[in-house]
């Protein structure tokens, strides 16, 4: 009796694992990037953090009023607070490239930043690499 239940247990084990490795195998691959991020820059300058940077659309379709949030994080990485500005391009076509330029006032305790971006309706665009980064 007690072997039946082990069989039993060991066939529901398996009959789990082959399932669980059957499903793994028809996962979606990840979506591209809709932006590409080129350089990105940040530096403090008399009270203030100017952010520098280039980007490019990779995607697919024309994205417009493209904003960057700029998430500034503490020593441990925590989220002390988030500056949004514009890119200089209101409309971003396929494969075109555009630059940034932010200036914010410095958030003291900032020693990383991270990037993400928005477009005009308040949809995230994927991008291929947020960070975090150092502010030099």
């Amino acid at each position: 009796m007690r072997t039946a239940r082990v069989f039993v247990i060991l066939g529901v084990a398996l009959g789990l694992a082959a399932f669980a490795y059957g499903f793994q195998g028809k996962r979606k691959p990840p979506k591209p990037p809709d932006i590409t991020l080129l350089e990105v820059v940040c530096r403090r300058v008399e009270g203030e953090v100017n952010i520098d940077g280039k980007l490019r659309a990779t995607g697919l379709k024309q994205f417009r009023n493209v904003e960057l949030l700029i998430d500034f994080l503490g020593t441990g990485k925590q989220l002390l607070q988030t500056k949004r500005g514009p890119i200089d391009a209101e409309a971003l076509d396929p494969d075109q490239e555009a630059e940034f330029h932010l200036r914010v006032a410095d958030p003291i305790r900032a020693v990383y930043f991270s990037v993400r971006a928005e477009d005009g309706d308040g949809r995230d665009l994927r991008l291929d690499r947020e960070g975090p980064f150092p502010i030099e």
